[in-house]
Order: C-alpha cells, then sequence, then structure tokens
C-alpha cells in the first residue's frame, strides 16, 4: 500500500511530527501567507485606530499573529513580510525611520528565530534545493509538450515522469506560472498575457492611500505566486478576488444576472473545495492505516463532489486493504474513467483483476501503468512478473489468459 499513500499526506505526516503544527494546511506556505496577509491588516487598523482600547485590542491580535507566524517555521513568512510591509509604509506616507526600523528588528528577531527552529533544514538550504528541483521539474514538463500543455489538473499525475532520480519530489512546481505553463501550455498563458496587456489601462489600480493595503497585499500574493502555486489554493483564490473587488470598487450596483453568473460558478467550487478538505483528512487517517476513518471521510467526501477521482482512489486502497476486491474494482473503474492518467489507479486495477484470474486485463493495466511512470520500480517488476507468467502460460495451452 505504500506507493498508493498520497505524497500529500506523507509531507503532512512528516511536517506534523516535526512540530509544524499547521500543516493541516494544503501547504505550511499557504498558512504563512495568510497569516502574512491578516498581520499587514491587523497593522494597517492598529497604526489607524484612535484610542488605547482599540490600539490594545490591535497589538494583542498582532502579536498573536506574529506567535502564529513562528509556529510554521516557515522561512517564506519572513519574504511576505519584507515586501507587504515595506510597500504599504511607502504607499501610505509612513516610510519614516520611526515606521521602518522596528520593522527591521521584528523581521530580524522572526529570522533568527526560525533559522534556530530549522537549523539543520538551512544550513543544507533544504527550502532552496527543493523549489529549483520542483522548478526543473516542471521546466521538462513544459518542454515535452509546450504548446497546448499536459491538460489542467494533470501536473500531479505526471510529474513522476519528469523526475529525475535523487530529486526532491512534490507534487506541485511551488511556482505558479510554471505549473499554469505545464498544465495549460505556452499559447494558454499567452492568450490571458495579451488579454492583460490590452486591458493593461483600466487594470492599473489608483496608487493612493486608501488603496495602500490592498496593493501591498497584492505584492504578497505576487510573492506567494512565485514560491508555490497560489492561486491554485481555494483560500488563496478568494483572497485575491476579495482584493481586487476593493480594488476596482462599482459606486452603482451590480446587475442581478452578473450576482447570479457569479454564484452559479463559485457555489460549484466551495463544494469542491470541501469535497477536497475531507478527502484530505481521510488520506491523512489512511497514512496511519485507520482504514475504516479513512473510507468513512471518503464517502463523506463524495456527498459534497460525487466527482472527486481522488476519493474514489481511497475508497479502492480501503476496500483492497481489507480485501474486498470486487468493490475496489467497482471504485478503480469509476477512476479510471475520471482520470484515465493516474498510474497507481492502473497499477491498483491490474493487482485487482490478476486476483480476480482476469490475466489479459491485468496485463493491460500493468502496461498503462508503466507507461505513464516508467521511472517506478514496483510498476516495472508487477509488469516484468506479468510479462513472464503470461508468456509460460500462452507458451503451454494457446489460450488468452483471461478466466470470465
Amino acid at each position: 500500500m505504500d506507493s498508493g499513500i498520497s505524497a500529500i499526506s506523507k509531507a503532512m505526516r512528516e511536517r506534523v511530527e516535526s512540530g509544524r503544527i499547521f500543516s493541516i494546511f494544503t501547504l505550511p506556505t499557504l498558512y504563512t501567507f495568510i497569516c502574512a496577509v491578516l498581520l499587514l491588516a491587523i497593522f494597517h487598523y492598529l497604526i489607524n485606530s484612535k484610542g488605547n482600547v482599540a490600539k490594545i485590542f490591535w497589538m494583542i491580535l498582532f502579536l498573536t499573529g506574529i506567535f502564529n507566524l513562528v509556529l510554521t517555521q516557515s522561512f517564506a513568512g519572513i519574504l511576505y513580510l519584507l515586501v507587504g510591509f515595506p510597500v504599504y509604509l511607502y504607499l501610505s506616507g509612513r516610510s519614516s525611520l520611526k515606521f521602518l526600523i522596528p520593522l527591521l528588528m521584528t523581521l530580524s528577531v522572526f529570522l533568527f528565530i526560525i533559522i534556530g527552529l530549522r537549523f539543520s533544514e538551512a544550513k543544507k538550504l533544504d527550502p532552496v534545493k527543493l523549489r529549483i528541483s520542483n522548478w526543473n521539474q516542471a521546466a521538462r514538463m513544459i518542454e515535452a509538450r509546450p504548446l497546448f500543455g499536459n491538460g489542467l489538473g494533470n501536473y500531479e499525475s505526471k510529474i513522476s515522469m519528469f523526475t529525475l532520480p535523487g530529486e526532491a519530489r512534490s507534487i506541485y512546481s511551488h511556482n505558479f506560472i510554471l505549473q499554469i505553463t505545464a498544465e495549460g501550455g505556452l499559447v494558454f498563458v499567452l492568450l490571458v498575457l495579451s488579454l492583460i496587456i490590452l486591458l493593461r489601462k483600466k487594470l492599473i489600480p489608483e496608487f493612493n492611500k486608501e488603496n495602500a493595503i490592498y496593493i501591498s497585499i497584492l505584492f504578497i500574493i505576487l510573492l506567494y505566486n512565485l514560491i508555490d502555486i497560489g492561486l491554485y489554493f481555494f483560500s488563496a483564490s478568494l483572497l485575491f478576488s476579495l482584493v481586487l473587488s476593493q480594488l476596482y470598487r462599482r459606486k452603482a450596483p451590480l446587475p442581478k444576472i452578473t450576482v447570479l453568473i457569479t454564484l452559479i460558478l463559485i457555489i460549484p467550487q466551495f463544494f469542491i473545495f470541501i469535497s477536497s478538505g475531507v478527502r484530505k483528512t481521510g488520506s491523512f487517517h489512511l497514512n496511519f492505516n485507520r482504514i475504516s476513518k479513512a473510507e468513512g471521510y471518503f464517502l463523506k467526501s463524495l456527498r459534497f463532489n460525487k466527482f472527486n477521482h481522488k476519493s474514489l482512489m481511497g475508497l479502492a486502497k480501503t476496500s483492497y486493504a481489507t480485501g474486498d476486491i470486487d468493490k475496489a474494482n467497482k471504485y478503480l473503474k469509476k477512476v479510471i474513467t475520471l482520470n484515465g492518467l493516474n498510474p497507481y489507479a492502473h497499477f491498483l486495477r491490474s493487482r485487482v483483476l490478476y486476483m480476480k484470474n482476469k490475466y489479459l486485463s491485468s496485463f493491460y493495466h500493468a502496461g498503462k501503468a508503466l507507461s505513464l511512470n516508467r521511472r517506478n520500480s514496483e510498476y516495472k517488476s508487477w509488469y516484468d512478473f506479468l510479462n513472464a507468467n503470461l508468456s509460460k502460460d500462452f507458451n503451454k495451452d494457446g489460450s488468452n489468459g483471461d478466466t470470465k
């Protein structure tokens, strides 16, 4: 079952065990990003508040946010603050030493604390090496299909084909631009860029004190998308939308049809987001071999999104683990129908079909798994085993190897 456990649940387990307690978020950098934005907003209200009680309230919130940021042990937090706060101070007309010196002192203390908590990783430059490896992998994927990409949402299932032995592995490219280019292709990216260039005059916001907080948050979002996949995450996209809604406010009320279309587009995404979160909880339990709990969460996830192929894959794994190969086969058929590029789904179905004496079908799916990920030694060994044994059986009796 080890190769079937999701990469994200493995990563969460490692980070939770390391003490990075907020790894329940998809990535620590995501929580750090949210913290940094909240800290900037709290700072905005702190310096603009009137009265001692209000200032004390915002100061307590600010210190609590800093404490949360330290607990994430993320170097990205320093970068977010280093970009967001100076931009805010400059745009709001407060770029004096009175504000800059305390800011630099706070960031320095924060930096030393993070280095102390993650000294072994910092000494080896592990965070930097991870991203360089992931960027190289994404570049190879783009090079393989530069024009039209590998299909939106297919990065996770295909990246193993472009990962060299010994490289740091990740299901993300840790760069929004690289990931969207790998999935959508250069044609898609150039179309989006052309649209932005055509509308550039309307898109440039007013740089004034009123918009200082929102433009500063935009700078943090931009940085986040350069060191992670940013807008791929629902919370980051939602925050981006909220910031844009404040930068480009309409004085007149929105037409009802616009509101309706917006709701139609947002509501399904909300259910997909909830389904994804519940599924990740199931994957986490599966990583600890809590089969019944994992199964419950996967089934719950499907209530919000019955097309969640990752939840169906989870149910296939739990069924396989309990020996119910008929149920596992049923779920695997659905997974492959929804996402035929999942190599582990083909591999596991090959194992299931072999147990059901469907040897040729088993061989087909073993070959499919290997073709989707030729670097996986387990897929290679299983394919070679089937190839050798089916050849012997076929030479003996000339049968097709499948038992109806």
